[in-house]
C-alpha cells in the first residue's frame, strides 16, 4: 500500500515504448515491495503506450500527451505531479533488478550528502554498459573518439561491485532527493533528448554535491529499444552534446570541439560504408553515423530555437533533403 508520502516517485518518459513499457512496470513492483513507490508515466509518442499502460496498471498514474516535448519538459512535468520524497527517473527500457530500489534507498543513509545516485546498467548479457562511463566532456575526450580510441568505451570494467563516486550520471536510471531537485530547477528544457543528465551532474557538482553510483542498483538495459546504431538516435546525441557545449563552453572552444565530432563521425561512417559486410557490427555502426557525418548543419547548433536540430526535424528538411 502507498502511503500519503511515498519514498520514491519514479518518473517515466516513454516514446514508442509498447514492445518493452509492460516489462518495465513490472520490474519496478517487483524491486519495490519493501518500499513505498509511487509510478508517473507520460506518453511522448503515438503507438498507445499510455493506453495500453491504462488499462494493464490502473494504479499508474498516466499524465495526458502533449505530444513529443521532449525528455527534459517531460520529467519536469512529471516532477511537478509527484508526491515522493525522492524522485527516480527510469528509461522505459529499464528493467530493475529485485534489490534495485532497496539499493538505492540505502544508499541515501551511507551518502547523505550526495546530489544523486545512479544505478548500474547491465547489458542483456549482464555486463556494465556505456551508461556507466558517461564522460564529462572535454577536448581530450573528443580527441580520443575522433581517431577512434574514446577512453569511455575502453573504460567499462568487465563488473562493478563497489559503490563509486561518479563524474556523470546516467539520466536513464537516476535517483535524486526532491529538494535537491526543486533548487536545481529539475532538468534544463533547453535540452531535447540527450545532453540533459550531463549539464544536471554538472550543476550538481557545481553546487557542492557528489554523486554517487551503487553497485547493488542493477538494471538490464535494452538501449534505445535495442536500436542502439539507429542514425536518428546519434544525430540526437551530437545535437544534444552541442547544446551542452553552447551552455557551458565559449565559442571558440564549442567550433574545435564540433570539428573533433564531426572527424570522429565521418571517420565511423567511411569505415562502416567501406569495410562493413551485410548485417556486422561494422556496417550497422556506419549507417548510425551517417546522418552526423552528412549532415552536420542538422545537429551542429544544438537545440537552438531557429537552427537547432528539433527546429529543423520540426520544418521537415531531413525529409527536404534526404535521410
Amino acid at each position: 500500500m502507498i502511503s500519503k508520502t511515498p519514498d520514491i516517485s519514479v518518473l517515466i518518459v516513454t516514446y514508442n515504448s509498447g514492445g518493452c513499457i509492460v516489462r518495465c512496470i513490472q520490474a519496478i513492483r517487483e524491486a519495490s515491495q519493501n518500499a513505498d513507490v509511487e509510478i508517473l508515466l507520460v506518453d511522448n509518442g503515438e503507438d498507445g503506450t499510455g493506453e495500453l499502460i491504462t488499462f494493464e496498471f490502473p494504479d499508474v498514474a498516466v499524465m495526458p500527451s502533449e505530444g513529443n516535448v521532449g525528455f527534459a519538459r517531460a520529467n519536469n512535468r512529471l516532477a511537478k505531479h509527484a508526491r515522493g520524497k525522492r524522485l527516480l527517473l527510469l528509461n522505459p527500457d529499464a528493467f530493475l533488478k529485485p534489490d534495485a530500489i532497496g539499493a538505492l534507498l540505502q544508499a541515501t543513509r551511507n551518502y547523505p550528502d550526495a546530489g544523486a545516485w545512479g544505478g548500474v546498467t547491465l547489458t542483456p548479457d549482464g555486463k556494465p554498459d556505456f551508461g556507466n562511463t558517461i564522460p564529462l566532456p572535454s577536448f581530450t575526450e573528443f580527441l580520443t573518439v575522433a581517431i577512434g580510441r574514446p577512453r569511455s568505451g575502453r573504460s567499462i570494467p568487465a563488473a562493478i561491485t563497489q559503490d563509486q563516486e561518479a563524474e556523470i550520471l546516467s539520466g536513464g536510471f537516476l535517483m535524486i532527493d526532491r529538494d535537491v531537485w526543486s533548487m536545481i530547477d529539475g532538468l534544463d528544457e533547453s535540452f531535447f533528448l540527450y545532453g540533459e543528465d550531463v549539464d544536471l551532474s554538472v550543476r550538481l557538482k557545481r553546487a557542492g554535491y557528489t554523486l554517487h553510483r551503487i553497485a547493488a542498483a542493477r538494471a538490464i538495459h535494452q538501449i534505445a529499444h535495442g536500436n542502439f546504431q539507429s542514425s536518428q538516435r546519434r544525430l540526437y546525441q551530437a545535437a544534444g552534446m552541442m547544446e551542452f557545449l553552447r551552455k557551458h563552453w565559449s565559442a571558440p572552444a564549442r567550433v574545435l570541439a564540433a570539428c573533433l565530432i564531426w572527424i570522429g563521425a565521418f571517420n565511423r561512417f567511411a569505415i562502416g560504408s567501406i569495410w562493413g559486410r551485410n548485417g556486422s557490427p561494422l556496417e550497422a555502426t556506419g549507417k548510425g553515423y551517417r546522418l552526423v557525418a552528412l549532415r552536420p548543419e542538422m545537429w551542429l547548433y544544438g537545440y537552438h530555437t531557429e537552427r537547432g536540430l528539433k527546429a529543423k526535424l520540426d520544418r521537415g528538411e531531413i525529409a527536404a533533403k534526404g535521410s
